[in-house]
């Protein structure tokens, strides 16, 4: 079972959203595929999944998907070394914050194209502090809610075809 890991910054819009689409596509596609996700940063007290998310889910008939939802999580090495790929939701926001905290597994992962970004903004708002320090988000453009939400479907349907393809060339 190939193993997908998803990462965002915070784990609570973009990166479980990628998740949970990639989860029931793999299922649909018939992949022997699991994904999971993580946050580059610690969230304090925001707990289950964003409401972006869920809207989104509902309006796509997909609203059993949104029910029990875990509270973020926070990548670790551990999370990295045992993902077969890891997709980062934005280069120019979790580059520079996965190098900084995985300088050496980052290069690797990259050196072996186990590590991808894609170009999916955050939501417009302003920033937790932690998160301007590290040198992420808002420095950055933001995507309308609706927007990320579509461009996060369209990145996962792709990223199912990819590996369909993949798996059917072996």
């Amino acid at each position: 079972m190939k193993r997908i890991l998803f990462v965002c910054s915070g784990n609570y819009y973009r990166s479980r959203l990628a998740e949970i689409l990639f989860n029931h596509e793999a299922q649909t596609a018939g992949l022997a595929c699991e994904a999971q996700s993580r946050g580059l940063l610690r969230v304090g007290d925001i707990k289950g999944l964003s409401p972006y998310s869920v809207r989104y889910l509902n309006a796509q008939n997909l609203e059993t998907l949104t029910e029990n939802p875990r509270d973020p999580l926070t990548l670790d090495v551990e999370d990295l070394t045992e993902a077969n790929l890891v997709v980062a939701l934005n280069r120019a926001e979790h580059q520079p914050m996965i190098e900084q905290k995985f300088a050496s597994l980052a290069k690797a992962l990259q050196k072996a194209g186990r590590l991808r970004y894609w170009n999916v903004y955050d939501i417009p708002s302003r920033p937790h502090a932690l998160v301007r320090l590290m040198g992420g988000a808002h420095g950055n453009p933001a995507q309308p809610a609706d927007s990320g939400t579509e461009h996060i479907a369209l990145a996962v349907k792709d990223l199912i075809r990819e590996m369909g393809q993949k798996s059917s060339d072996i």
